[in-house]
């Protein structure tokens, strides 16, 4: 619901400006327990402009601009809440496989995930989803060829189906 009222935003906002690129961005960080950080934050840009949050200490997604508030109701605010929990459990796990599958269990790490599209001036459209692990891109989906992409050694089997 949200990724719709945003896009919907950036439609409006690029047809009435009528110049430059507009983007949808979001960006998911998990950290290692035992660091005082919260261990997973969310944070949604709207053309750079930051306009929700959430992490695993308050468990809230909660808007960070005026016209994010209005635009939806309590319902989204629980949906969005009850997915990124979820979310947060998955990048918790995710950490502790990758941590093995990599033989590196001391100290901390990082599982962090960005995606999102952009709109271009004369209408292009793109999208974009990555993962990374401790700072290193992880993978990453084209979206021009529908495949994934694994740059790192020890990643390449992620990429196979079946």
């Amino acid at each position: 619901m949200l990724r719709a009222v945003v896009l919907a935003i950036l439609c409006c906002v690029h047809a009435a400006s009528g110049t430059g690129t507009h983007s949808l961005r979001y960006f998911y960080t998990g950290v290692s327990e035992g660091t005082g950080l919260p261990e997973f934050v969310t944070v949604g840009l709207v053309d750079d402009v930051q306009h929700v949050y959430y992490d695993s200490v308050t468990k809230k997604m909660r808007p960070t601009q005026d016209w994010m508030a209005k635009s939806v109701g309590p319902d989204y605010w629980e949906r969005e809440n009850q997915n990124l929990i979820g979310a947060e459990q998955v990048f918790k796990a995710g950490i502790g496989i990758l941590t093995q599958r990599f033989n590196q269990t001391g100290g901390v790490h990082t599982v962090q995930r960005m995606y999102g599209c952009e709109l271009d001036e004369d209408g292009t459209k793109r999208g974009f989803k990555q993962d990374g692990f401790d700072g290193k891109d992880f993978i990453s989906f084209d979206t021009d060829t529908l495949t994934w992409t694994a740059p790192g050694a020890g990643c390449h089997h992620l990429t196979q189906v079946g």
